[in-house]
């Protein structure tokens, strides 16, 4: 009797417990967009590797790729590269052709032994533009 007490308690914390990840999932629908920028409503399934300046992860779900003449997009990515963020990581990415593209796999890389930490699909660019700085 006490087992099927336990049981049972165990599976009503396990019901409450995805309720509530459902429901946190649902609260952060909200899209996440770097503070001193706003969303212009324009966005690009792939950018030109040769017009790629520098990729900044900075927060687990969403990265800024900012291009040599200074466009910035915002790309989100997967759950699996939530491991980018730490310290001593960097991104890894081989691609086909001359773009990296939506739904392209990136390999988080461990500095130190150089071994894949992590790995995730990034979405599509999403144009960014910057606020006047009385703005922010």
């Amino acid at each position: 009797m006490k087992l099927s007490a336990a049981l049972t308690a165990l599976s009503a914390s396990l019901v409450m417990t995805g309720a509530a990840l459902s429901q946190s999932d649902t609260m952060d629908e909200t899209p996440f967009v770097p503070e001193g920028y706003e969303l212009t409503g324009e966005s690009r399934s792939c950018l030109s590797l040769t017009r790629i300046d520098t990729i900044d992860t900075i927060n687990e779900s969403a990265w800024l790729v900012t291009t040599k003449n200074r466009d910035t997009y915002l790309t989100r990515v997967g759950r699996g590269c939530r491991s980018a963020t730490r310290p001593f990581t960097y991104i890894s990415y081989s691609v086909p052709g001359a773009q990296l593209c939506q739904g392209e796999i990136v390999r988080v890389m461990d500095q130190g032994s150089n071994t894949v930490v992590g790995s995730c699909s990034i979405g599509e660019f999403e144009e960014l533009a910057q606020l006047p700085e009385d703005a922010s």
